[in-house]
Parts: C-alpha cells; sequence; structure tokens
C-alpha cells in the first residue's frame, strides 16, 4: 500500500489540504498540519541532542515515523504520537520494512495524553501553540533535563527560553534544543 506521500501529487495535496482545515477546527486535538521533516533536520535534531543507543526518543505528533526510524537506527527505542490513521499506518509499515519494530512503537492517540516519563529526548515539528499546548499536557510526566528539540518554533512557555542549550541555524531552518525544567518551574507556570 501506498504511503501518504506516494500516493500522487493531487493526493498529497488534498491529504495537506486536510491537515489544514482540521487545525482550523474548534476544539480540534490538531495542533499542526502533517509536513514531513526533511531528513538533514532530523539527523541535526538526533545530532544536537546526542541521541544514541540507550536513549529513549518520543515524537509528538510522529507523521509517518521519520524521526523514530532514524533514532532507532542510532539504536535508540523510539515512540511515537500521532492521530491521522494514515500516517500510523505508515510509520508502522516503515518500521516493519526497516527491521526495527522492535524498538519503534507508535501510538494512535493524541499526545497530550502521552506519558514521557521514560524519555531522555523528546522532538516536537509542531507550531508555537503546538508547541506549548502539548508540553503544558505532559509536563506531569516529563523529567527535569530531558533533551527537547523543536524544530522551526521554539518552546514558547515561562521559564523554557532560560533552559534553551543551542539553535542551530543550519540552511536557514531553525532546530531549539531546550533541557527541560524542573517540576518547580512548570508549577509557576
Amino acid at each position: 500500500m501506498p504511503t501518504v506521500l506516494d500516493k500522487g501529487p493531487l493526493a498529497s495535496i488534498i491529504f495537506e489540504m486536510r491537515t489544514w482545515l482540521r487545525c482550523m477546527l474548534p476544539y480540534t486535538p490538531y495542533v499542526a498540519p502533517f509536513y514531513p521533516t526533511p531528513d538533514s533536520v532530523i539527523n541535526r535534531v538526533l545530532d544536537l541532542t546526542s541521541v544514541r543507543a540507550g536513549d529513549t526518543v518520543y515524537d509528538l505528533g510522529c507523521g509517518d515515523g521519520r524521526v523514530l526510524l532514524a533514532a532507532a537506527r542510532r539504536g535508540a527505542r523510539a515512540v511515537g504520537y500521532e492521530l491521522d490513521v494514515e500516517l500510523v499506518r505508515d510509520a508502522v509499515e516503515s518500521a516493519r520494512k526497516a527491521g526495527l519494530e522492535h524498538l519503534v512503537k507508535v501510538v494512535k492517540a493524541d499526545a497530550a495524553s502521552a506519558d514521557v516519563s521514560d524519555a531522555s529526548v523528546i522532538a516536537l515539528y509542531l507550531s508555537d501553540h503546538g508547541n506549548s499546548r502539548l508540553l503544558k499536557s505532559v509536563q506531569a510526566t516529563l523529567k527535569p533535563g530531558t533533551r527537547v528539540a523543536s524544530f522551526y518554533f521554539p518552546v514558547g512557555l515561562p521559564g523554557w527560553q532560560e533552559r534553551l542549550l543551542t539553535k542551530d541555524n543550519a540552511d536557514g531552518l531553525n532546530v531549539y534544543v531546550y533541557k527541560a525544567p524542573s517540576g518547580q518551574q512548570h508549577k509557576e507556570e
């Protein structure tokens, strides 16, 4: 079965339009449209967060699973949360084809419900609003010191700017890496 991106230009445009529309609906759990993360950015995110075997990488809004597969190729355990059933199917199938299903888990659920207590790295490619909403939702299980990487959009929550470890701007594409603040800082928000 072809992936979302392999169905041709018209089907890809229709899928993209659908992802935009559902983000604009009131009370939607969708916080960003689907755009595949470029491979060069995925590698930078994993390099900047020093992902290696023994890490557990969560991708909140994992799309077609590109970040999950790249992390698993480095020996990390990878967990993705995704709402779109087609993208979940694509991510699971890609992990199976790559022989990485033992390291990759894809959960069809709202990432706001994720228990990230075993995450050493969290990857985000959402929106300003999406980053803030998701991190507020998972803060009860977010360990202080967890490396959080966001492609394109910074984290705009109180206490996070001071926790910015690096901002990488290779090729004009921003990647922000944070060290999650302690629970006490979250309570002050």
